[in-house]
């Protein structure tokens, strides 16, 4: 027992070593033994197995200052990589991430909302080793695979539960790739993946308590308490997509009625529209909009109402110190942001509003796929 915790701390000394050099990057030994506490002898011992190992490498600069000159640390962004992946209705994403969390090589190939499960995934396949073979990529330096899906997802066993934008249930998605690829796979909801990538370096980067929301095909919500995901019991916290809104309203495909999926989402305002005119798309919906066309700026004043009284309901809840808007709808017509501001103004309870932050998401399309292919290094990294 006394030898298991003495290899436990030291390896959790290791890694311990191994992020204050990655973040704080160039940093010379002697600042990382006053960082960590460790001795010296220590601090040396272990930078010299992270540089045995690839993780580690001096660099040409050197501390400045009076005293004996010292050689800087940073970290070698090709030691290892790992790929992220978004799978959506009507489009699939990929893309190879380096240690340092920057993307080596990007990929998106369009998705047939009729196409069937393995289908998907041989796209995947296809696509992923593409890319690898187009960027002369080491396969060995590759340590596994990360999914971002929406829908109900069991993260722990792989397991997409359900998702009504896929049409998938009870898919042993995890299992099914890694026969393919032979490469290790997690997957997780898409929004819980790209809160990830905004803890690392988007607009939650800063904060312990934040709420991303998603407004697209769907509409759900990722919450970080206390610097943590906030999964809840079996991993649905932050499904406001199948909150009730209105207990007469319209059915949705999980069977209740008046969810707010069935009020905000593309394929509820598509179906709204249609009601009026002959529209086979979103983007014609907007297009309609920015013409400031009657019925469209109708249906988008309702779905800013409705998401305005979402962030409300959020935000009485969790009380972050940000919430973060993305998603198709908000990317593809920023228009609505100020008014969806607008009504926030409106809706939200007053001692909230003197210390919250309404802010946008700066990754683009590439927030899911980033956030899979950090939580991948998150979860598989092991260092001996």
């Amino acid at each position: 027992m006394e030898k298991q915790d003495q290899l436990l701390m030291k390896k959790q000394n290791k890694n311990l070593v191994l992020d204050i050099i990655k973040n704080k990057s160039p940093i010379s030994r002697t600042e990382v033994a006053k960082v960590t506490g460790m001795s010296p002898t220590s601090i040396t011992r272990i930078v010299s197995e992270l540089h045995s190992q690839g993780f580690v490498r001096e660099t040409e600069l050197v501390t400045s200052g009076v005293g004996r000159k010292a050689t800087l640390l940073d970290v070698c962004r090709d030691v290892l990589y790992t790929i992220g992946v978004e799978i959506d209705k009507l489009i699939i994403k990929i893309g190879i991430v380096d240690y340092v969390g920057e993307m080596a090589a990007w990929l998106s190939i369009p998705r047939d909302e009729a196409e069937s499960y393995d289908e998907t995934l041989m796209k995947v396949n296809r696509g992923m080793r593409d890319l690898i073979e187009k960027h002369q990529l080491p396969f060995e330096k590759i340590i596994g695979i990360g999914v971002g899906l929406p829908g109900s997802i069991d993260y722990m066993n792989g397991l997409v539960k359900v998702s009504d934008q896929l049409k998938w249930k009870h898919a042993r998605l995890a299992d099914d790739l890694k026969r393919l690829t032979g490469f290790d796979v997690i997957i997780d909801n898409e929004l819980k993946m790209k809160v990830i990538a905004e803890n690392f370096k988007g607009m939650a980067r800063d904060s312990q308590n934040a709420v991303l929301v998603g407004i697209g095909s769907g509409i759900g919500a990722a919450i970080i308490l206390n610097g943590e995901i906030y999964r809840g019991d079996s991993n649905n916290a932050g499904e406001i997509g199948h909150t009730v809104i209105d207990p007469t309203g319209n059915v949705c495909n999980c069977g209740k009625i008046g969810c707010l999926a069935t009020y905000i989402s593309e394929g509820a305002i598509i179906a709204d529209s249609k009601k009026i005119k002959n529209i086979q798309s979103i983007d014609e919906v907007f297009a309609a909009y920015r013409k400031r066309d009657s019925w469209a700026i109708n249906i988008m004043d309702r779905t800013t109402t409705y998401i305005a009284l979402a962030l409300s309901n959020i935000l009485c809840l969790y009380n972050p110190e940000v919430i973060i808007l993305s998603g198709d709808t908000i990317e593809k017509l920023p228009e609505l942001k100020g008014e969806i501001e607008r009504k926030c103004e409106l809706y939200i309870w007053e001692p909230i509003k003197d210390t919250l932050k309404v802010v946008y998401s700066g990754l683009s399309n590439q927030g899911v796929v980033l956030g899979a292919a950090l939580q991948v290094q998150n979860s598989l990294l092991d260092l001996d």
